[in-house]
């Protein structure tokens, strides 16, 4: 994408993400999922990065995102029997500041699974709940608040975790603004933190205007302790990864990593393929939209 086009793009990208085009956008990025999944069978997912664009299954674990490690991790097919979870994008105005913007959890360093890590709220899925269901389920037994949806917008590709082996679904909503303060479940929730959903538009680009908010690719190392099988024998390993780096609705630097982090790569991939959209006018979501206030 050329400069020209990536200023066009931005701009419409600027009324896209308005805290009064809620509806508009989440008619937008539908319409991106729609024509993503009618044309990829697979549901293979475009996704933007420093060297270019690239296709990769999310299912399968391809991401440039996913941590560096053995294979199992973020890789399927899916171990047979594994839990099935799902997690929910909820992108609503920010209460303060009227950006558009999305839901994350910090999560106690205590727990056994992704302790101290940055994630979108979700859970397993019960018995006789849907993936959605589940999703806002635990949204509010995490936040301590329901979402109130607009709309159902769609879903993201699947991913599989080794960690904690779930299949995790992804479910994407638009929201009313909360009307009260976050009230999180402290055996759940160490922090709420609201990510701008406008970030993610330059997510992955070496040449993204100084104006945009803080929201880049960088590289980290992690240390870890595990357990020989059989002898219980402990060991210490490290591995890298990618992670994207943030500023969120406070200007507060933050990062996020692993599978979350592959999920936020694939939305930030539709959402500029939404704005997009609405800069060439082509867009079901923005033809309705004038039709409307005509």
């Amino acid at each position: 994408m050329s400069a020209k086009d990536r200023a066009a793009r931005d701009r419409a990208a600027g009324q896209l993400f308005a805290a009064e085009s809620i509806q508009t956008f989440g008619r937008a990025v539908a319409d991106v999922l729609a024509e993503r999944d009618g044309r990829d069978v697979g549901r293979l997912a475009r996704r933007r990065l420093l060297k270019g664009s690239f296709d990769v299954s999310h299912a399968r674990g391809g991401s440039p995102l996913a941590p560096r490690l053995s294979y199992g991790r973020h890789r399927g097919p899916a171990r047979m029997g594994s839990r099935q979870a799902a997690v929910v994008i909820v992108v609503y105005p920010h209460r303060q500041t009227g950006r558009l913007c999305v839901t994350l959890t910090r999560r106690p360093k205590a727990l056994s699974h992704h302790g101290g890590q940055v994630c979108l709220p979700g859970g397993q899925i019960e018995s006789g709940e849907s993936s959605l269901q589940a999703a806002l389920r635990e949204y509010h037994e995490e936040l301590g608040l329901p979402a109130e949806v607009i709309e159902v917008v769609g879903c993201l590709s699947p991913i599989y975790v080794f960690a904690s082996d779930n299949l995790v679904e992804t479910q994407i909503v638009t929201a009313q603004s909360p009307t009260a303060d976050w009230r999180p479940d402290p055996i759940e929730v160490d922090e709420v933190i609201e990510m701008p959903v406008d970030c993610l538009l330059h997510l992955g680009e070496s040449d993204a205007p100084r104006s945009a908010p803080h929201c880049t690719l960088i590289d980290q190392k992690k240390q870890r302790i595990g357990k020989t099988q059989g002898t219980g024998e402990v060991f210490q390993y490290s591995f890298g990864h990618r992670a994207i780096e943030f500023d969120d609705c406070q200007g507060r630097r933050r990062d996020v990593w692993g599978a979350t982090a592959m999920l936020l790569g694939e939305f930030a991939d539709i959402v500029s393929r939404a704005a997009a959209q609405s800069m060439r006018g082509g867009g079901r979501a923005m033809t309705a939209d004038a039709k409307t206030k005509s």
